[in-house]
C-alpha cells in the first residue's frame, strides 16, 4: 500500500459489533517493524502489555469492576464491547524525571503507536487507541503491572478495518506560520 494512502486512509475502528479473531504471530511481527520508530538515543522507551482474546473476558472484568464500582451497568456494557475485539495492548512509556527526556519519550511512543497502526492497516486490520479516564488510577496500574517509572499512554485495540467509517476532511489547514 502507498504510504500516503495509508496515512490517508487509515481511521480509529470502534465499532466491534462482532466477535474477531486475529493472527498474533502476525500482529507481533507487526510490533516488531513499528519498533523502528524514531526515539531518542535509541531509548525505545515502549513497553506492550498483550491482553489475547482468550484472556480479556477476565481482563475486562477487573477492569471493569475497578473502573465502574458500584455501577453494574457500566461494568457490563464496558465487558460487553471490550471482549468483542481481536486483542489488544496496554501502551506503556518510560518515565524520565529529566523534562526534555521525558518529552521525547512521549513523543517517541506516539510515533511507535502510529506505525503499528499504519502496519496494521496495512494488514488489512483496524486499531483504535483508547485513553479512558480510568487508565490513570492506582487500581488500573495495578491490575496491568505497570512499573513506577511507566506512564499509561493507553489501549489499543485490534479490531477489523471497517471500510464504512470515512476519511474526515482535516479543519487545520492554517499549521504553518512563517517567522
Amino acid at each position: 500500500m502507498e504510504l500516503k494512502k495509508a496515512i490517508t486512509e487509515r481511521r480509529s475502528v470502534k465499532n466491534y459489533d462482532y466477535e474477531m479473531y486475529v493472527d498474533e504471530e502476525k500482529v507481533f511481527s507487526l510490533v516488531d517493524l513499528a519498533t523502528y520508530a524514531p526515539n531518542h538515543g535509541m531509548r525505545e522507551p515502549w513497553r506492550l502489555v498483550y491482553i489475547s482474546k482468550k484472556q480479556i473476558p477476565e481482563f475486562a472484568e477487573k477492569v471493569a469492576e475497578s473502573a465502574f464500582v458500584n455501577d453494574s451497568e457500566k461494568q457490563e456494557k464496558y465487558i460487553n464491547k471490550v471482549t468483542k475485539v481481536g486483542g489488544m495492548f496496554v501502551i506503556l512509556s518510560k518515565r524520565d524525571p529529566r523534562q526534555k527526556e521525558n518529552l521525547e519519550n512521549q513523543m517517541a511512543v506516539g510515533a511507535f503507536v502510529q506505525n503499528l497502526m499504519l502496519l496494521m492497516h496495512d494488514e488489512g486490520m483496524g486499531s483504535c487507541w483508547k485513553t479512558p479516564e480510568f487508565i490513570f488510577r492506582p487500581t488500573f496500574r495495578k491490575i496491568v503491572g505497570v512499573n513506577d517509572d511507566e506512564e499509561v499512554n493507553g489501549f489499543l485495540y485490534i479490531t477489523e478495518k471497517d471500510s464504512s467509517v470515512k476519511v474526515m476532511e482535516r479543519k487545520n489547514k492554517s499549521l504553518i506560520t512563517e517567522w
